[in-house]
């Protein structure tokens, strides 16, 4: 079984290199309309290149999965804006996406959790939006249904049943080119594992276990028995996991700087049992490059894995 760990957003490693540069409406609007939106469009290119140089980074140091920041593009969503990022940044996208090709990268990305598909219409319509901002990006790099949108079940609004149904329903105002691209994750507050299987066995979506959030939020069904249903709404495409730790006692929720690998090692030693060829790894925590290299250290000590690369495993 291979395993890939990777990381999100930022290279701690690179200095002074951050593709999340902002540029606010406030300030935006303090400008003369052309000018505000030429320096935006600049902002949004910069934030491109530094996450080229990320790119540079993982393939010098055999990390095959990485998250790429929401913000790339600052103000691309909002309707006094509206950026055409597809065209904007026809030829940085392109570039970006032959590098990943040419190394083997998975990238994906993970609006934030006001990408609501189960609220009001207005909350609907703007995540529509966001959505559509996500997948110009990863089809403006030209990967394929590998590269994900991962977002989360919604809200309860004082009744789950109903909730997850208009989430349901609500599903075919994406369009369907966007649909194909879309993961859900059991969250650490609300929607289960259990809950959010049911959603992705009703849209056909594939199910992204997050195993901290099943920690903090856990079901009747455990991971470790959810694993065949899990590899089978992935289909074809490898299967993809996030993984954290909890900061401590107190503050359960937080991620930590580091990963335990305790809670990942039972259950990638389940998915080697069940003959799961490949699992996609995604380390949430502090340190993040760093964090998911030391993660691949960790796993290489265990007896019978044998580390590839850097962040590349078999066992």
């Amino acid at each position: 079984m291979k395993i890939r760990l990777g990381f999100v957003s930022t290279a701690l490693a690179i200095y002074n290199n951050t593709p999340s540069s902002t540029f606010t409406y406030k300030l935006f609007s303090q400008r003369p309309s052309e000018e505000a939106l030429q320096h935006a469009i600049a902002v949004g290119r910069k934030n491109l290149n530094a996450t080229m140089r990320i790119l540079y980074y993982n393939a010098a140091h055999g990390i095959q999965l990485f998250r790429l920041s929401s913000s790339l593009i600052p103000l691309a969503t909002h309707p006094d804006v509206d950026i055409d990022v597809a065209k904007e940044y026809r030829e940085e996208l392109q570039r970006l996406g032959a590098f990943a090709r040419e190394h083997n990268m998975r990238l994906s990305m993970h609006p934030s959790q006001y990408t609501l598909l189960n609220g009001k219409d207005a909350v609907v319509a703007a995540a529509v939006r966001d959505l559509e901002y996500h997948a110009a990006i990863l089809d403006g790099m030209g990967l394929g249904d590998e590269a994900i949108i991962n977002i989360h079940v919604g809200g309860v609004y004082g009744d789950k049943t109903a909730a997850m149904q208009r989430l349901v329903d609500n599903f075919p105002l994406v369009p369907k080119h966007i649909q194909r691209r879309m993961t859900f994750e059991n969250d650490d507050k609300t929607y289960t594992l259990e809950e959010t299987a049911e959603v992705c066995r009703r849209m056909k979506r594939p199910l992204m276990l997050d195993l901290h959030h099943d920690w903090c939020n856990p079901s009747e069904t455990s991971p470790l028995e959810m694993i065949p249903f899990i590899r089978e709404s992935w289909d074809d495409i490898p299967i993809k996991i996030h993984v954290s730790s909890p900061r401590d006692e107190k503050d359960f929720r937080a991620h930590h700087d580091y990963i335990d690998p305790e809670q990942l090692i039972a259950f990638l030693r389940r998915c080697r049992e069940l003959d799961v060829p490949q699992v996609d790894v995604m380390v949430e925590a502090k340190m993040k490059d760093l964090a998911a290299l030391k993660l691949a250290e960790d796993l290489g000590k265990i007896r019978g894995v044998k580390r590839l690369d850097g962040a590349v495993l078999q066992w």
